[in-house]
């Protein structure tokens, strides 16, 4: 498969971000890869990866004349960055995101750069992990990964093409194109609230009375695999959240109502309506998963 860009900037090697440079490095070996920080360190540890032709902190010296630009920073980020780097832009560039929020950043930094004449399509690997930052990067991250594409409506079949080939080139297996609020809905539901109920499910452990050392003897597989996603880092978390929140209030007032509905049932004592009650979250989970 030809490789679609000769260039690509990535602003913000942290795990996905630094991900796509090891992944380009491994499989896109006629494609200059350029990274800008806000800060020297993470270009340091670029560097001594050779992952990148150039790191450099200066924005519009990494965007000017990439064909792809990359925003992998936190989303509320993405608009300031495009007011800055708008005049370093390419004619025909293509810019996309890897965040897990799409209608925000639609409405917002698409729409600020489709006004002056420039291609934004929104992408989001289903690939990450718990632990952040370029020093847990993998060049791996993405083999198979589901890449969902959300389009602004001007953006051309040419270009979305383009950017199928990227991530398919770097290791991802279905790409999936996707009306952003319909997106938005669906990760709301599978991604992003299981983070709430996770962190809830933490931050009540202590709740109980018993102390953290007789709770430690006892947070077996159940406690670390319901739990594992709320090591995510908060920030990130809040920027995500907040994002999505029209999709994540009605997510957990829906809920909030399944959890009153359970509490009379145990508190009834009714045997029958709780084992429906359960049997109907191992259905949905068997239907979603294969494992």
């Amino acid at each position: 498969m030809q490789q679609p860009f000769r260039s690509v900037a990535i602003l913000g090697p942290g795990l996905i971000g630094g991900s796509i440079a090891l992944a380009a490095r491994k499989y896109l070996a006629n494609c200059e890869v350029r990274i800008w920080a806000r800060r020297e360190a993470p270009l340091v540890r670029a560097r001594e990866l050779g992952i990148a032709a150039v790191a450099d902190t200066d924005l519009c010296s990494i965007v000017n004349g990439a064909e792809l630009v990359i925003l992998a920073t936190p989303v509320s980020t993405f608009l300031p960055l495009a007011q800055k780097f708008l005049p370093a832009l390419a004619p025909g560039a293509i810019i996309t995101d890897v965040g897990s929020v799409k209608g925000s950043v639609h409405q917002t930094v698409g729409h600020f750069l489709t006004e002056h004449g420039h291609c934004f399509i929104g992408s989001h690997p289903m690939a990450g992990a718990e632990k952040q930052g370029l020093e847990n990067a993998r060049e791996d991250l993405f083999c198979s990964a589901t890449v969902v594409l959300t389009q602004q409506e001007q953006s051309n079949t040419s270009a979305v093409a383009r950017l199928r080939d990227f991530w398919t080139n770097i290791g991802a297996g279905e790409i999936i194109i996707m009306e952003k609020d319909a997106h938005d809905c669906a990760v709301g539901r599978t991604s992003h609230l299981p983070h709430l109920l996770a962190a809830l499910c933490a931050r009540n452990v202590s709740c109980g009375g018993v102390s953290t050392a007789e709770l430690s003897k006892l947070a077996a597989t159940g406690f670390r695999d319901t739990t594992r996603v709320s090591s995510g880092g908060a920030e990130l978390w809040t920027d995500i959240i907040l994002s999505n929140k029209e999709v994540l209030k009605e997510a957990l007032k829906d809920c909030r109502d399944d959890l009153e509905d359970l509490l009379q049932i145990i508190d009834r004592g009714e045997a029958d309506l709780l084992c429906a009650w359960l049997e109907k979250a191992r259905k949905n989970r068997q239907d979603l998963c294969n494992d």
